[in-house]
């Protein structure tokens, strides 16, 4: 062996060697559209809430980091309103059932869709208490039934039984709702009472939601411009697809996720 080769033996037994450096961190921004408020999770991490619990039906943006090498999972859990009856409106002479939505775009090529997977926390009013008299001008009659958060939904690798395919529906199926007003120095603007359908009146109906224990003024919140966004503007739906459950009037607080590897 040469002094060279020696020396180069030398070399590398003193060397300290480092693992490759692990993919840059990527920045993934999109829109969500959920009648009426929605949470996300990103690979189990809560990114946004949604700060309107009503109206406006507003699109909202929302950015958060990937690592760039693990799988992605979306998660969100979309809510429409409903009193325990499964009723909107309910102090009008018109009691409704609402019907929810999802749609939601990333700048990664992830839409909702068909793919997506659908679970039904809470859904009403039963065939039980409609076959027991529930109806719009007998609420007393109605029930809601509800099932418990599957543990580990928010989190990449989860494949839970209980989950189905995502429904998708078309724009006159689901509906873009009330339109969001943003207005400097005022907020969000064009909120209303889910009992009454009335303009609620704190801050001039402005960045305000409903309280029960505020029902006709509403209580402030807190609202920034890229959260009361038109879905209309930000989101093409001929592209991602509004999502629900299989019952889009009956089923009103639904968990969705999707992966990507």
């Amino acid at each position: 062996v040469t002094s060279a080769a020696l020396g180069l033996l030398a070399l590398f037994a003193s060397s300290t060697w480092l693992p490759l450096a692990s993919a840059a961190d990527v920045t993934i921004t999109g829109h969500i559209y959920c009648d009426n408020v929605f949470s996300f999770w990103f690979n189990n991490a809560l990114i946004k809430t949604d700060p309107i619990t009503f109206t406006p039906h507003n699109a909202v943006k929302v950015s958060f980091t990937w690592d760039g090498t693990s799988d992605k999972h979306f998660a969100i859990m979309c809510q429409d309103f409903a009193t325990a009856s499964g009723y909107e409106y309910t102090e009008t002479s018109s009691p409704q059932l609402g019907d929810g939505a999802l749609l939601a775009s990333f700048d990664d090529g992830t839409v909702t869709s068909k793919d997506w997977k659908a679970f039904v926390l809470s859904a009403g009013p039963t065939e039980a208490s409609i076959t027991a008299g529930c109806s719009g001008t007998n609420l007393a009659a109605c029930a809601l039934e509800t099932a418990a958060e599957p543990t580990g939904w928010k989190e990449a690798g989860f494949t839970g039984a209980n989950f189905l395919a995502a429904t998708e529906y078309t724009a006159a199926e689901a509906g873009w709702g009330r339109t969001p007003s943003w207005r400097a120095g005022e907020g969000c603007c064009t909120a209303t009472s889910p009992l009454t359908r009335e303009d609620l009146t704190l801050n001039g109906g402005c960045s305000v939601n409903y309280d029960a224990g505020a029902p006709a003024a509403g209580v402030s919140a807190t609202v920034v411009q890229d959260d009361c966004l038109d879905p209309k503007n930000v989101l093409d739906n001929t592209k991602a697809a509004f999502i629900w459950s299989a019952d889009l009037k009956k089923d009103n607080k639904v968990l969705f996720y999707h992966t990507r590897g």
